[in-house]
């Protein structure tokens, strides 16, 4: 079995030492033979630092590495002249380090081209001057690819007002930049620009007046461009698949079913319902043969956390958001639309949408991004503690296995595990205080990969949870202050069990109410639905 692309996004590297390698240069070639300049938005680790390094190659004509590939005998190998800006690599800690560094950048290429250096330390004429150089020394169009250019203002974002405005003004460096790249001097000289990064709110306002650049993120022809297409899973790693399968004692349809939950459900197109499955956590999955989560273990989303913190988000909601449309189109950093950041930074995806896509419907896009983000969020919004997580590990096995007199006994373990400092005000609003112990609820169970869904809709309201097993399914409604009878009677009124009957499913009432004094639950009532 040819080895895993997992610590390189070097395209040198992957066909050199004959990696395993998704040839994705149909949609590259197409990109090129269609138009010039390019913008895509995908979540990280999705193979866009390998898509640049590809482009690097393909422009440097270097054939070698493109034998036996789509592209092979469809492209004629020149070398053109290439600017890259990688800010995986560029630090922005602060305004004045940014411009440091990407005047370093520039003067390091004018050295490497061997031009003439301009006497100025600005880093738009250094820009300048070096695409006017490289066109006139090679009498070549140039090639500028861009990646993460997101980078120097996300990772200022959700931090408090003083590292807001640190990525305010890394934007206008950006934009007084990049703004080069539309001037009528230099539009003319330009073979190919490619634009890469997380999300595309600052794509907006950095390059606002470059009407050239094409926005191919949620373009259907692109859809499954970045990430694995099923089909693309069975050609490429058939011989991983198997040896999964079969150390898993699983059939090959039983394997994909868990691979597809795990892994797969990432859709970028309104138009387009592909799906792909995250590269670098399938990738992890074959080589180490455990269904787990490997991307989270890439990095932490702390900008995210803080502006989910930030915003007081009701976190249960993630499971199922309504937005317009036009939310992922423009809007400024000072007023984040949270659901188009999760969006964008690949932890919410679309699940389904409207005619014409006037409203998007949100969700988590598989098993592994739910479970991880959802003990990410315990941890950091409620200071969860290695007990929470005992705790809630404990909870989850006395439901499935229906030791009812366990259950009151390990929720009150997971309250009295969280410090006192991060319980609501008594003077909040009543469902505000049953949304924190929901919430709580809901964490605790999503985060050991049990089925806690919430907020479902009835004809009459929404119920509070249901966590769904394969045998049975617990309807839950929580209650501050109230007793766990009166939830069990608004089960009832409003139906809330009714979907899950109609599927045939075994139902178990669940009625909880919570004493804020004691900060522990008061009653708790379990009634199978036929009685």
């Amino acid at each position: 079995m040819k080895r895993l692309p997992l610590d390189t996004s070097s395209f040198r590297q992957i066909r050199e030492r004959d990696f395993l390698y998704v040839d994705k240069t149909r949609w590259i070639y197409r990109m090129i033979d269609e138009g010039i300049c390019y913008f895509l938005s995908r979540p990280r680790r999705f193979g866009k630092s390998l898509t640049i390094n590809t482009l690097k190659e393909l422009f440097r004509g270097n054939r070698e590495l493109f034998r036996g590939l789509w592209i092979e005998d469809r492209w004629e190998f020149k070398e053109y002249p290439i600017i890259i800006f990688d800010f995986n690599e560029i630090g922005a800690p602060d305004s004045e380090t940014l411009i440091s560094n990407l005047r370093y950048h520039l003067k390091k290429e004018f050295e490497f081209y061997r031009i003439k250096k301009v006497p100025s330390d600005d880093i738009g004429i250094l820009f300048k001057e070096l695409i006017v150089g490289l066109k006139e020394r090679f009498n070549m169009e140039v090639v500028i690819l861009i990646d993460e250019y997101d980078k120097p203002i996300l990772d200022h974002l959700g931090l408090g007002s003083k590292r807001l405005k640190v990525a305010e003004s890394n934007r206008e460096i950006l934009k007084r930049l990049f703004g080069i790249l539309k001037g009528r001097g230099i539009v003319d000289i330009l073979r190919f620009v490619f634009v890469t990064g997380v999300s595309r709110f600052t794509k907006v306002s950095i390059f606002s007046e470059w009407n050239n650049l094409q926005d191919i993120s949620m373009e259907p022809g692109y859809a499954d461009f970045l990430g694995y297409s099923e089909d693309e899973i069975i050609r490429y790693f058939s011989d991983y698949l198997e040896r999964l399968c079969k150390n898993k004692g699983l059939s090959m349809d039983e394997c994909m079913e868990r691979v597809r939950y795990w892994y797969n459900g990432y859709r970028f197109s309104v138009e387009s319902d592909i799906q792909v499955y995250n590269p670098i956590s399938l990738m992890y999955c074959l080589k180490r043969g455990e269904f787990k989560n490997y991307w989270f273990r890439t990095g932490t989303p702390s900008f995210l956390i803080n502006l989910l913190k930030e915003r007081a988000y009701h976190i249960p909601e993630l499971e199922d958001i309504k937005v317009r449309g036009e939310l992922f189109e423009s809007y400024d950093l000072e007023n984040l639309p949270v659901e188009a950041i999760l969006y964008q930074s690949g932890y919410l995806t679309i699940k389904d949408a409207t005619e014409g896509g006037e409203i998007l419907f949100l969700s988590y896009p598989n098993q592994e991004v739910k479970i991880s983000f959802s003990g990410v969020l315990f941890q950091s919004t409620y200071s969860a503690t290695g007990d929470s997580f005992y705790f809630a590990k404990q909870l989850g096995d006395a439901l499935r296995e229906e030791r009812f007199d366990k259950v009151k006994e390990l929720i009150n373990g997971i309250f009295s595990s969280i410090p006192y400092s991060v319980y609501p005000k008594e003077d909040e609003p009543e469902r505000i205080r049953e949304y924190y112990y929901h919430t709580i609820m809901y964490l605790s169970l999503s985060l050991l990969g049990y089925d806690a869904r919430t907020e479902l809709l009835s004809s009459k309201g929404r119920l509070d949870m249901a966590v769904i097993f394969k045998d049975k399914v617990y309807v839950l409604e929580f209650k501050v202050g109230r007793g766990a009878d009166d939830a069990i009677l608004q089960i009832k009124q409003k139906g809330y069990a009714d979907r899950f009957i109609a599927e045939g499913k075994r139902v178990i009432l669940c009625g909880i109410s919570f004493d804020e004094d004691k900060r522990e639950v008061e009653e708790l009532s379990f009634l199978p639905f036929s009685e």
